[in-house]
């Protein structure tokens, strides 16, 4: 299915081009301690790798590049200088290129203010096997995408969506990879995508999954709870391939005393968390439960502080719940395409075609065609590259007459979070300063966040297009950790011995786009409990919204990274069924909304996000996508005409083999 991760067969390339030769370097053998990041895909088609070091410069990343032919090469590097929206001096992600061990003199990544083709010097080497090297300088996440050695002395041009083909073509891919005939294609490999792609397989539909981690489960592969409570449901039988998606145990799933949950005064739920399944009921996946249980023990005889052993044990154990996704979707016959990154969508006569996504690690493009598909992208994606209509932000009062809704529209949203730690060390270190930190946040007595460890308040892109800007987003978090860390750890005597040890990469973002259904679901329907008469799943959460709080206005305003919630202080829910036609794109015929871009109001989201009743919406697309497929019809078609063969499914639950 995939070329190897090692592509720089240069003897192939030079059929199109003697003396260019493209090496991207999220394909180098040995990525040394540099991680790779897709995150800046819509500005540069393409993944990259960045030095991700806390502030101390990490291994670096090495690779061999076949020269078909030797001589003098210059060498161009594709690479941004992260800090420029906010800062106008040099930047901290500076790095150099080794070639066979000798630095270029360059120093890359700190100069200019957007991704750009950036010249490192001129290498003489002969024909054969040359040893390239990335050398971080600081530890500050500097990063290149690709470097590029031509005997012109000409850069790639700096329209990096015109430089695509060109890409595509220095590495020696003609065509996309084609994965046609589906009766489903899944994008998107959250627990809703899971939830979905698990369902339908079971009954009988040839599904594919697309998603662009390297771990099936989104954001709870991330760290993120699965909240939302699956005993409430109008339909007790939805939430069982859920429960599996998440190892929990089926048989608890209706039993209230399984779930951990607070209550405010008038008795209404608020929170949970699924008591787990460690004796999983498939052979392989106790396998795996056991190995992580081994693990987990080693890791707890260790000279570990508590809090380093939990962190240590809980990213473990996501990963191995997220290979016991894998493994019961392989079970079920789906077809999964990890790594691998949709950015083009082909339509007809107001139907998609096909969707197309490039490998971020090999550079490989595939074409998935199927007859529906289902956009659990949680961004929205397919939606949007469909032409599907879209909502982002805060609607305003005159849109749905939403109590809590402000008087005009606007951009704010629920933004992303990172994990990060700090842990206390007999040898915790230095730190810069805040003030040798020019381009981070500059954190004072009044405006720092204490604390040696994130939280759920850690929130930043409240007012960025974070679908198309997630890169921007998530620096603006990096400036916030390092900067605010600056500060405690250089003037409060309580952090003086602690190293900061940990912090995420890639954001767990809230909300983004929801794309625009038959029936958009809003807070006046969900507080004023009106009945639906194709009412599916069942949502349990509170109207839990985030907003930047009065202090980060005043001290960052535009940039905010600290947030309150509305959870349990505004409006309180009983459970609500959520209309089916909630989950089907109203203009583009063969597409399923599921996860967070669903049909709601930013209202309304605040309620159907989690992940425990995503993953239930994605069982009821599941089901309708079995309807569809059974009779030759349309997602909207199963409302009109199959509402009843649905609620008989929704009735008797998804097979759970």
């Amino acid at each position: 299915m995939k070329k190897s991760v090692l592509f720089l067969c240069t003897l192939l390339m030079a059929q199109w081009a003697v003396g260019q030769i493209l090496v991207e370097t999220e394909s180098f053998a040995d990525k040394g301690g540099w991680v790779t990041d897709h995150q800046a895909f819509e500005q540069i088609q393409s993944s990259y790798l960045m030095a991700h070091g806390l502030g101390r410069p990490v291994k670096d990343a090495v690779t061999s590049v076949s020269f078909a032919e030797g001589g003098r090469y210059h060498l161009y590097v594709s690479t941004y200088n992260w800090t420029a929206p906010w800062y106008d001096g040099k930047g901290p992600g500076a790095f150099q290129v080794l070639v066979d061990g000798r630095p270029l003199a360059a120093e890359l990544g700190v100069t200019g203010n957007r991704w750009e083709w950036q010249y490192a010097g001129e290498v003489t080497v002969g024909k054969g096997t040359v040893q390239v090297a990335l050398h971080d300088l600081t530890g500050f996440n500097g990063r290149a995408d690709a470097l590029y050695f031509t005997k012109v002395n000409e850069a790639p041009t700096t329209d990096y969506q015109a430089f695509a083909p060109e890409r595509l073509r220095l590495l020696g891919y003609d065509k996309p990879t084609r994965v046609s005939g589906a009766d489903l294609v899944v994008v998107g490999g959250g627990i809703a995508g899971c939830a979905t792609a698990l369902t339908a397989a079971r009954y009988g539909l040839k599904v594919v999954l697309v998603d662009n981690l390297p771990w099936l489960g989104g954001n709870h592969a991330l760290g993120v709870r699965a909240n939302g409570l699956m005993y409430e449901n109008l339909y007790p039988e939805l939430g069982n391939i859920t429960c599996q998606i998440l190892n929990a145990k089926v048989t608890e799933k209706n039993n209230p005393d399984a779930y951990f949950v607070r209550e405010n005064q008038t008795g209404y739920i608020r929170s949970y968390q699924p008591i787990p399944n460690l004796r999983n009921y498939a052979g392989p996946a106790s396998t795996l439960m056991q190995q992580a249980e081994a693990h987990v023990s080693t890791i707890e005889r260790r000279n570990l502080t508590k809090p380093e052993q939990n962190q240590n044990n809980n990213e473990y154990r996501r990963k191995q719940q997220a290979e016991i996704r894998k493994q019961l979707l392989e079970e079920a016959g789906v077809a999964i395409y990890q790594h691998v990154h949709a950015y083009k969508a082909a339509t007809h006569d107001g139907q998609i075609t096909s969707i197309t996504g490039k490998h971020l690690q090999s550079g490989e493009e595939f074409l998935f065609e199927g007859r529906m598909y289902v956009d659990c992208t949680g961004d929205g994606v397919i939606g949007y590259l469909a032409g599907a209509e879209y909502r982002m932000g805060r609607e305003s009062k005159a849109y749905a007459q939403e109590p809590s809704a402000p008087e005009r529209e606007d951009q704010k949203k629920m933004g992303m979070s990172m994990h990060w730690y700090a842990y206390p060390r007999e040898n915790s270190g230095t730190f810069p300063t805040v003030k040798e930190l020019p381009w981070a946040m500059q954190c004072t007595k009044e405006s720092a966040a204490r604390g040696s460890q994130w939280s759920w308040e850690w929130e930043t892109g409240l007012e960025v297009d974070n679908a198309l800007n997630a890169e921007l987003a998530r620096d603006n978090y990096f400036r916030a950790v390092f900067g605010n860390w600056a500060y405690l750890k250089n003037n409060e005597e309580r952090f003086k011995e602690y190293r900061l040890d940990y912090l995420q990469y890639i954001g767990m973002k809230r909300e983004s786009r929801r794309i625009m259904g038959d029936l958009v679901l809003t807070e006046n329907d969900i507080v004023n409990r009106v009945k639906y008469p194709d009412a599916s799943f069942t949502t349990t959460w509170t109207m839990d919204l985030h907003y930047a709080t009065p202090k980060q206005v005043k001290y960052f305003k535009g940039w905010e990274w600290m947030t309150y919630c509305t959870n349990g202080k505004e409006v309180w829910i009983r459970p609500y069924h959520v209309p089916y036609r909630c989950l089907y794109a109203k203009d583009i015929a063969n597409l399923f909304i599921g996860g967070r871009c669903m049909s709601v109001t930013h209202q309304a989201l605040g309620t159907v996000r989690v992940q425990a009743t995503l993953g239930m919406a994605g069982e009821v697309i599941g089901m309708a996508a079995s309807l569809c497929a059974k009779h030759g019809v349309l997602p909207r078609d199963v409302y009109r005409i199959y509402l009843n063969d649905l609620k008989k499914l929704m009735r008797a639950g998804a097979p759970l083999r």
